[in-house]
C-alpha cells in the first residue's frame, strides 16, 4: 500500500460527540473542545450533536436553544446540517446535526414531531438515555422490559415522520421491538460489540445481525470503558465484528466525544492512526466506509434535499 499522503485528510461523519454538555462542562469553553476534538488532521466534517438531560427538569427545548445559541456562537467554526444540500455545501466549516437522547418531548404526535424539526431543526432522537423514561426502559434496567404503549405511540409517530431514531441505550426488548415497529432504516449512534466488550451499552451478536438485516448503522464508540483499555486495537476488533455480522455499510464512526471518550482513542489525533490501521488491514474501501460513506449514504436516503 502507498504511503499515505499527510496533506489529505480524511473524510470524517461522526455520529455522536456530547459538544454542548462537553461545552457546558467546560464552563462555556468552545476554544478548548473546539482544539480537542474538532480540529487537526482528522477533523470531523459533520458530526451528530447529542442533547441529554443534564439534571432531571433538563428541558429539550431549552437545551436545543442553548445549542442554536452555542451554533451562533461559534459560527465560524460550525454550521447547521439539516438537509442534504447542507451536507454537500463546500463549506470548511464542521457541520452539526442536533440529536436528542432520552428527553421528555413537548408531544408524541405528528405536529409536535413537525415543530421539534422545522422550528428547533432536531433531526434524530433516542428513546432512552441511561435511565429508565416515559418511553421505555434503557440498557441497564430490565432487558425483557418491552416499550411502553406511549413509547410504541411515539415510535409509530415517528415511523410517519422525517426524524431518524436511534437504538443506543435502549434496553434488548425495546431494541427488537422498535425494529419490528419502525420500517425506516435506524441508527445506534454510538455503541459497540457486547461479545468483545461486556458491558450492557454494547450490542449482542444477535442485535448486530438484526440491525444489519434491517439496513440500519452503527456508529463505534471509542469509551474505553466499553473498548477495554480504548485502543486502536481493540478498536480494530469490534470494526471487524460489526462488518461481519451487520454487514461493511453497516460500521460508522460514533466517537463519544466530548464527554465519555478517553484512553488512546480519546480525541482526534489516534482517530488518524486507527483509519490508517483500517485500511492496512482491510483496504481503502472499508476505511473509507468507516469514516465516511456509509454514514453519507444513511443521510442521503434520510434527510430532505433541501429546505
Amino acid at each position: 500500500m502507498a504511503d499515505r499522503d499527510p496533506s489529505r485528510k480524511p473524510r470524517i461523519i461522526d455520529l455522536h460527540q456530547d459538544m454542548l454538555s462537553g461545552v457546558q462542562r467546560l464552563a462555556g469553553d468552545f476554544p478548548v473542545y473546539g482544539s480537542t476534538y474538532l480540529e487537526g488532521p482528522s477533523r470531523a466534517q459533520v458530526i451528530w450533536s447529542s442533547l441529554y438531560p443534564l439534571t432531571e427538569d433538563s428541558s429539550l427545548l431549552d437545551q436545543l436553544d442553548a445549542h442554536a445559541g452555542l451554533l451562533e456562537t461559534c459560527s465560524s467554526s460550525l454550521r447547521l446540517v439539516t438537509t442534504v444540500a447542507d451536507l454537500d455545501a463546500d463549506d470548511p466549516r464542521t457541520g452539526v446535526l442536533p440529536h436528542s437522547e432520552g428527553f421528555h418531548l413537548p408531544g408524541i404526535g405528528p405536529d409536535s414531531l413537525d415543530t421539534l424539526w422545522s422550528q428547533h431543526s432536531l433531526r434524530s432522537l433516542g428513546l432512552t438515555w441511561n435511565y429508565e423514561t416515559d418511553y421505555g426502559y434503557s440498557c441497564y434496567d430490565d432487558k425483557t422490559a418491552p416499550l411502553k404503549p406511549v413509547g410504541r405511540k411515539l415510535v409509530r409517530s415517528l415511523a410517519q415522520s422525517p426524524l431518524m431514531l436511534d437504538l443506543a441505550h435502549l434496553n434488548e426488548a425495546g431494541y427488537y421491538e422498535t425494529l419490528e415497529l419502525f420500517e425506516p432504516p435506524l441508527l445506534v449512534t454510538h455503541s459497540f460489540c457486547r461479545a468483545i466488550g461486556d458491558h450492557p451499552r454494547g450490542l449482542t451478536d444477535d442485535q448486530l445481525l438484526a440491525l444489519g438485516q434491517h439496513g440500519g448503522l452503527i456508529g463505534l464508540a471509542f469509551d474505553p470503558d466499553f473498548l477495554g483499555s480504548g485502543s486502536v486495537n481493540e478498536a480494530l476488533q469490534h470494526i471487524d465484528r460489526i462488518a461481519s455480522l451487520a454487514g461493511e455499510s453497516a460500521v460508522s464512526i460514533g466517537s463519544d466525544w466530548g464527554v465519555a471518550a478517553m484512553g488512546e482513542l480519546g480525541d482526534h489525533t489516534a482517530l488518524v492512526r486507527l483509519l490508517e490501521a483500517v485500511e492496512s488491514i482491510y483496504g481503502a474501501d472499508l476505511a473509507e466506509k468507516f469514516a465516511f460513506a456509509n454514514a453519507y449514504d444513511f443521510l442521503c436516503a434520510q434527510l430532505p434535499a433541501a429546505e
